[in-house]
């Protein structure tokens, strides 16, 4: 929840109003101070003036009773200038600097006098005394001596200062009345704005009802609109949300329930091997267990073989962002040490940068289904041992009588019943071993012996073999290798088998045309396509004809099951084969990709 600080929050009205105030008052006393030191100065200069021309006009007055000698007459002009109330004190001096008369209304001690005692001109001595002295010019302008007169300007500075203050009284009650009239009208300027906050703050309490009644035909009207819209927008977002919450929620719950009631195994695993869900406890852990001791945990409950397989699994989700099904793996139950047998299947799920974000997987018991396929495959694998040994003989005792019948001269006449008992056995004899093959690799008992081989080389050795078969058809033989080695690890026999079926596959259903082998290298995989000119597969068969015992036509030579063992073989090389085809007619495109070897 937001928290008010009322304590540090002021009014707009004030934030205007204020500096508003004190500017114009600093202008009005920066103005008022400057027009009072112009006057004063101009008002001293003129009666500094006018001072002067006083004296000069006595000057002249004493000039002729001087140069007389006319004392009386002197002594009398003197005597009315210092009746004068302005004037302190007069004396007329001689060239000499003798007093020839003086008047001195006030204390001697109590008037000035200037530093200079010779000086001419007029001199402030004091804020309220001047002194002016002026030289006495007879004839030809000789000097006949000086006068001194000292003034008297009591008051004026006050009066001064004083008219000005009331100015400034004056000047302050006007400022103060415009900030008053400022803040009035900042007011009404800001009251949109003070309803547009209160609407704000009741939407933040809660009230999404509440909005902004502003009509002051401006952009604050605007922006009140343009917040009565947002905030209605919001409102409806708001309700949406909250039926979509209560939707996931609902939904939520019904996941819950189909996890936890599931008879699968289900969980969320991080990249950092943490549990992140699991809806039950297994092989003889506890739910609580596991939780806790996450990635590491679990694997301690695999067999060693079965272990790595999952951690491959899970190496490729990491790098490929792919997911991978039916992942076979054995546990050893943790109290009764029985084997478990489950089938995981793991999918990534990704953030919007496409960033693993976490691996769900689900795991399924296949214990008694696996028993059922172990006895099954036991079963054929005891059948097709026993049906190849008495075949063997079969064979054997074949071999001899025609080489019984070569001697006795008789060859000629059942030579086509022996024909049809030798491709007869040897069909048999491939059949049997195709089952036992495809038996071996279904149960894991084939093991392959992996070692760093060209690809090229025995993609190669499969198509030299299988030339003069193409030829016996009439079918042309293309090969078109990547011009670059292709280096992986693998078992050679089992690759040349896998090519050798998807070849001998191609010539099985072509009849006229081509059949054209291709390997390329794109990126860290290796592929290798099959294509041929023959029968084509329906789009709908295109995956089934990798099953087991799935034949094309009830004719077609053999039981079904090579396809199969590619696609086995394949997976043990960690690749993988697929079919492709436009339909009936129009060929078929074997591919398989492998991981190259780095």
């Amino acid at each position: 929840m937001l928290k008010s600080h009322r304590s540090v929050r002021f009014s707009l009205r004030y934030k205007v109003a204020l500096p508003v105030l004190i500017f114009v008052l600093f202008i009005l006393f920066l103005q008022f101070r400057t027009t009072y030191r112009v006057v004063a100065a101009m008002v001293m200069e003129r009666t500094e003036s006018r001072l002067r021309a006083i004296a000069e006009v006595f000057a002249e007055t004493i000039k002729v009773p001087l140069m007389l000698g006319n004392q009386e007459v002197l002594l009398a002009n003197i005597e009315w200038m210092g009746k004068r109330s302005e004037v302190l004190s007069v004396r007329v001096e001689d060239t000499d600097g003798k007093i020839l008369g003086t008047a001195q209304p006030g204390s001697s001690s109590d008037l000035p006098e200037p530093q200079v005692p010779d000086f001419v001109g007029a001199k402030r001595l004091t804020p309220d005394t001047y002194a002016v002295s002026v030289p006495i010019l007879g004839y030809e302008n000789r000097r006949l001596g000086r006068v001194y007169i000292l003034f008297s300007q009591l008051g004026f500075q006050s009066e001064l200062r004083k008219i000005f203050m009331e100015r400034l009284v004056l000047a302050f009650s006007m400022a103060l009345l415009l900030a008053l009239a400022t803040a009035v009208v900042t007011w009404l300027a800001l009251r949109p704005l003070i309803k547009l906050k209160r609407a704000a703050q009741e939407i933040l309490a809660g009230d999404l009802t509440a909005r902004a009644d502003i009509h002051s035909f401006d952009e604050i009207e605007e922006l009140a609109e343009a917040f009565n819209e947002m905030v209605a927008r919001l409102a409806r977002s708001l309700d949406s949300l909250r039926a979509r919450t209560e939707a996931l929620e609902e939904s939520e719950e019904k996941y819950r329930l189909i996890v936890e009631n599931a008879s699968d195994i289900i969980f969320m695993l991080s990249p950092q091997g943490e549990l992140a869900l699991l809806n039950e406890g297994f092989s003889g852990c506890s739910r609580e267990e596991l939780l806790k001791g996450g990635l590491p945990r679990m694997l301690s409950l695999h067999s060693a073989d079965t272990r790595d397989k999952l951690l491959q699994a899970l190496r490729q989700i990491e790098e490929k962002k792919e997911a991978v099904t039916n992942v076979p793996t054995t546990h050893i139950h943790q109290r009764s040490l029985s084997e478990i047998y489950y089938l995981t299947s793991l999918t990534p799920v990704l953030d919007h940068e496409g960033n693993l974000k976490q691996v769900q997987g689900v795991m399924r018991d296949v214990t008694e289904l696996r028993s059922i396929e172990i006895m099954k495959e036991s079963l054929i694998r005891d059948v097709a041992h026993e049906l190849k040994t008495p075949t063997a003989k079969f064979e054997m005792a074949l071999n001899w009588f025609e080489k019984v019948m070569e001697t006795q001269k008789e060859k000629d006449k059942y030579s086509q019943i022996l024909q049809i008992l030798k491709s007869n056995t040897d069909r048999l004899m491939r059949t049997i071993t195709s089952i036992m093959d495809l038996s071996k690799l279904e149960s894991g008992m084939y093991k392959i012996e992996e070692q760093e081989l060209n690809l090229n080389e025995v993609l190669e050795q499969v198509a030299s073999d299988m030339e003069p078969l193409c030829r016996q058809k009439k079918i042309e033989l293309e090969r078109n290798f990547c011009k670059l080695p292709l280096r992986m690890m693998g078992d050679r026999d089992m690759l040349y088998r896998l090519f050798v079926n998807l070849i001998g596959n191609a010539v099985k259903f072509t009849e006229v045309g081509k059949i054209a082998i291709k390997s390329s290298l794109k990126g860290n995989e290796i592929f290798v396509e099959v294509s041929d000119t023959g029968l084509g597969i329906e789009k709908k068969d295109l995956e089934i004809v990798f099953e087991r015992f799935v034949q094309k036509t009830a004719s077609t030579v053999g039981i079904g099951v090579g396809l199969t063992i590619t696609r086995q073989i394949a997976g043990l090389h960690h690749g993988s084969v697929w079919a492709e085809s436009e339909g009936l007619g129009k060929g078929t495109t074997f591919k398989v990709k492998f991981p190259l070897y780095a």
